[in-house]
């Protein structure tokens, strides 16, 4: 989350809560009144248009144009008294009234709309009745009186619903979407609720309606990161004001976009950023002192501030525009705005006096303190904690740091939705980062003279990388495990049994290659309103067990082989040249942990793509890069660890998680890194610790082996042969065979055999969702799914295994809901299908991949993909890993012993590489096998034979296999 994000709060003041309530009461005259071109009607001009049209809206509401005018108010008050005397049933003139009281009484306001409410009530005006509730839903906030801004909330849907009118619905949830955000924080059913009023306010609505909406879902957005969206939703926003003339709306699409330049800068930090969104800043500026609107005003004061330079010009430009942005705050009476103007002068301060720093920063919390947004809070701890940094010692910086991430926590907490939880998240991924990287300096890792001690630094350095990472899918499974678990009532789960069959229904349609653009799109518009639904039926997220993995646990429950690398990606340094925290890796050991600095996250992000890019040539041309990586990435880590380690468990970070470790090496010409040891992925310490205290479970079980399935809906139709395992999701529907998935199927039987599991190989058309779903997956110990996925990025929730459907209910798409309630307990997934291990990046959270609801669904080992397979190479590598797991060899070292065959066969990387062991890589499936023992004679011929190739061999790897 960049430091320059603020929330918008239409409540905060008297200009922003009049002119919000006029775009949606009468969007023409409102906005006259707010443009310089159209001068206001006289009060002559009013009377004359009321006596003319008594009962037409538009005439009561030249009483409020003309009020505009200060010296003009008391006249229209007395007129419209008098008027409402003469035409006591007109709920019009009550409501201009309490326009007009507002702007002097607001006691006097809220009389006047309870009286206009009242009397649209019996006159059945539903649009009246709205529009007095939506007012006095607004004054009961600016009040802070919540309860009865819900009761006024609840009023405008029942009113609206009754009416039917698609304008009057759109206005409903509008607010009912404010009120989720605004008062309750919630944005995942804020955002939810205001999509349901986009085709209601799109493309017929008032542009008013219309401003309202792209206000809310940007100022939504915004707070979630979703920086493309948000964009969308300003310019949109201008576009609209720029058409019916509403200078008061411009400006604030204007600042919006600016604002959200400043966000880019922040996360890329490029010189062009910065003089974009300087630019846009100052034109936000002359566009909000042109319409009028201080609030806006100060927003754009306080913004050019902050993204002003440390030369003595530019400081002193910064200290005049943060007088007037306090100076604002204070004609206003608005905390909010005061907070923000102190916290950012306090941040420009500290390098010139650290003792006005410090107060301005104390102030802003004290002041933040009063304000009903958790938000503004957090971000005034946060500019705390950079003051503190500047100008105190480190260990009260650290102090204040974890402060403010205390209160990001709470932000977190107060979301009702698991994937909002994350993404809300995401935005602070660069604070924990931050406070990592200070931490580790202020221990002397960076070479500087410790000022706390080192191994503090280091623990309260892991406990900042662990309250970071994969919070969501720790959550749930920590839930999952809890003894006082929230039964769902029988309703309730018969409501999402419903909403989910309707979904299966619409994704049905989607998947008939026969269905025209048309159809496909209003099929699409279903599925987003089915999906809306959907989330809002699952049960809120149930809080685990909220204790992180300590360093000293980590350390204990290694072995002797094991190490744990956590990386922490974060940027060396902040937009004003000050320390960012950088990018680190702590490597962890049973005897110990050292943290070695690496790239930042700018540097290694090309680094990786590039090196991706030479993958895919398969060709050798990566060697260069993946000795370069290696260097960068590993080479002080590997040094130092212990000469018996020969399991690594990678916690990646940012970029990382792209990244096949396998394939790093440490010279060009040398050999990879799986040729030494055995590697697996984890979404985080905790999560790793969780799977390897799970019981073990008994011998015996069954392999579920789902094959190429067959989608056809006559078997006997020719289907076309795959070359690759597709990527889009667009392509399930036609979905080629894979036949060399048979051929694996086959072997994982072949390789089961005799074993404990017994296999049960399902192909075809009976390689079903429905034979998943219904199969008895308490006994099932491997799943092995051998077929296409289709991963969205956008829409991670989309992303899906194609299996055959197997019955009328399903449309053999697997998606994450489904996969998540499978209840494998405990068992290894295999999924042979292209990128199940890839997907959206969610910073802190990790990959948003197939393979991480299987995690949810019960499973401790999942062996996925990070790129497309070819059927061919993907069925030789799985096929060998069997072979070695059935063994009695653990995920990852039946992986490596796999891969090392691959290496020898002389296959390229992007063949055997892009197979990964995520979770914990001990699972095993079945007791070691023990190799009988040779007779004497062979062994005898053996020696021998060794004796005379031992000189043909020695040009192949010494570390070909594990030693043991």
């Amino acid at each position: 989350m960049s430091p320059t994000r603020r929330p918008r709060r239409d409540t905060e003041h008297l200009l922003t809560l009049v002119v919000g309530l006029l775009l949606m009461v009468c969007p023409a005259i409102a906005s006259a009144a707010r443009d310089e071109r159209a001068p206001a009607p006289t009060l002559v001009d009013c009377q004359e248009r009321f006596a003319a049209r008594p009962d037409e809206q538009a005439a009561v509401m030249c009483f409020y144009e003309c009020a505009q005018v200060p010296q003009a108010r008391d006249a229209v008050r007395r007129a419209l008294i008098s008027l409402g005397e003469q035409h006591p049933g007109n709920g019009w003139l009550a409501l201009v009234l309490g326009h007009v009281e507002f702007l002097s009484d607001r006691k006097a306001a809220e009389a006047a709309y309870l009286r206009a409410a009242d009397l649209f009530h019996e006159r059945q005006d539903a649009e009246g009745e709205v529009l007095a509730s939506i007012n006095l839903r607004s004054i009961a906030l600016k009040q802070r009186r919540t309860e009865e801004a819900l009761s006024w909330t609840h009023r405008v849907g029942e009113v609206a619903r009754a009416s039917g009118k698609p304008d009057l619905l759109a206005r409903a949830l509008i607010v009912e979407a404010s009120h989720l955000h605004d008062v309750e924080h919630d944005l995942g059913r804020a955002v939810r609720v205001l999509k349901r009023a986009e085709p209601l306010t799109f493309p017929d609505g008032t542009p008013g309606l219309q401003k309202q909406y792209l206000t809310l879902l940007h100022s939504i957005s915004e707070r979630l990161g979703w920086l493309e969206e948000a964009t969308e939703a300003s310019v949109r926003l201008a576009e609209v004001a720029r058409s019916s003339r509403d200078l008061f709306s411009e400006a604030r699409a204007r600042h919006s976009l600016a604002n959200l330049m400043t966000r880019r800068h922040l996360r890329d930090r490029a010189p062009e950023t910065r003089a974009q969104a300087l630019r846009m800043a100052r034109e936000a500026l002359v566009a909000a002192r042109n319409a009028g609107v201080q609030q806006l005003e100060a927003k754009a004061l306080r913004l050019i501030a902050d993204l002003l330079g440390d030369s003595p010009e530019e400081q002193r430009e910064a200290e005049e525009l943060l007088r007037q942005c306090m100076r604002i705050a204070e004609e206003l009476a608005s905390d909010e705005r005061k907070v923000s103007c102190l916290w950012t002068r306090a941040e420009r301060r500290a390098h010139v006096d650290p003792v006005g720093a410090i107060q301005d920063s104390e102030e802003s919390i004290q002041l933040a303190l009063g304000v009903p947004d958790p938000l503004i809070l957090a971000l005034a701890l946060r500019g705390r904690a950079q003051v503190a940094y500047l100008t105190q010692p480190v260990p009260k910086a650290l102090e204040h740091a974890e402060r403010a991430l205390d209160a990001v926590e709470s932000l977190r907490a107060s979301q009702s939705d698991a994937l909002i939880q994350a993404e809300l998240f995401a935005s602070w991924a660069s604070d924990y980062h931050r406070l990592a990287g200070w931490t580790l300096e202020a221990g002397g890792a960076t070479g500087k003279t410790a000022l706390i001690d080192p191994r503090e630094a280091l623990s309260r350095a892991f406990a900042m990388s662990e309250r970071m990472r994969a919070r969501s899918l720790l959550d749930a499974l920590a839930a999952s495990h809890a003894l006082a678990a929230v039964e769902e009532t029988p309703k309730h789960k018969a409501q999402r049994d419903e909403v989910r069959g309707r979904l299966t229904a619409v994704q049905r349609k989607l998947l008939e290659p026969t269905r025209t653009v048309e159809q496909r799109e209003a099929a699409l518009r279903e599925l987003q309103e089915l999906e809306r639904i959907e989330r809002d039926l699952r049960p809120a997220p149930r809080q685990g067990a909220r204790e992180f993995a300590s360093l000293e646990s980590i350390e204990q429950g290694l072995g002797e082989d094991e190490a744990l690398l956590a990386f922490l990606v974060g940027d060396d340094t902040d937009t004003r040249g000050g320390f960012a925290g950088g990018a680190w890796v702590l490597a962890v050991t049973k005897s110990g942990t050292r943290a070695h600095r690496i790239p930042e996250r700018a540097l290694l992000t090309p680094a990786i793509a590039l090196f991706s890019g030479l993958l895919e040539r398969r060709d050798g041309s990566e060697a260069g890069a993946a000795a370069a990586l290696y260097t960068q990435l590993l080479g002080p880590a590997l040094a130092h660890l212990p000469a018996g380690v020969r399991r690594l468990m990678v916690v990646p970070d940012g970029p990382l998680h792209d990244l096949p470790f396998a394939t790093l090496r440490q010279d060009a010409d040398g050999p990879p890194l799986v040729s030494r040891y055995e590697l697996s992925l984890v979404p985080s310490a905790s999560l790793w610790r969780h799977w390897r205290q799970a019981s073990v479970r008994p011998s015996g079980g069954e392999a579920l082996v789902l094959a190429d399935p067959d989608r056809s809906v006559r078997v006997s139709d020719a289907r076309v042969v795959a070359k690759e395992r597709m990527t889009v999701f667009a392509e399930a529907a036609r979905a080629g065979a894979l036949p060399e998935a048979r051929r694996e199927g086959r072997a994982v039987v072949e390789a089961l055999q005799g074993t404990e599991v017994t296999p049960d190989l399902r192909t075809g058309t009976e390689a079903s969702e429905r034979a998943l779903k219904s199969a008895d997956l308490e006994r099932v110990r491997v799943l092995h799914v051998a077929a296409h996925a289709v991963v969205d990025a956008e829409a991670p929730e989309r992303s899906a295994l194609v299996l055959a459907p197997g019955s009328e209910k399903e449309d053999g798409i697997l998606q994450p809901r489904e996969i998540a309630e499978l209840g494998l307990q405990g068992a290894l997934v295999v999924l042979s299908a292209c990128r199940s291990a890839s997907g959206a990046v969610l910073p802190g959270e990790g990959v948003l991949s197939l393979s991480r609801a299987f995690f949810e669904a019960g499973s401790r080992a999942v062996v996925a993909s990070l790129w497309p397979l070819r059927d061919d190479e993907a069925a030789d590598l799985v096929a060998r890993f069997y072979q070695y797991l059935a063994q009695g060899l653990s995920s990852s070292a039946a992986l490596r012993r796999a891969q090392l065959d691959a290496i020898d066969d002389g296959l390229p990387a992007a063949a055997w590489a892009g197979l990964v062991v995520l979770g914990d890589a001990s699972l095993t499936v079945t007791p070691p096998r023990e190799a009988p023992l040779p007779s004497l004679p062979l062994l005898a011929t053996g020696a021998l034979v060794g004796v005379l190739l031992l000189g043909l061999l020695g040009w192949r790897w010494r570390a070909r296999r594990p030693q043991r």
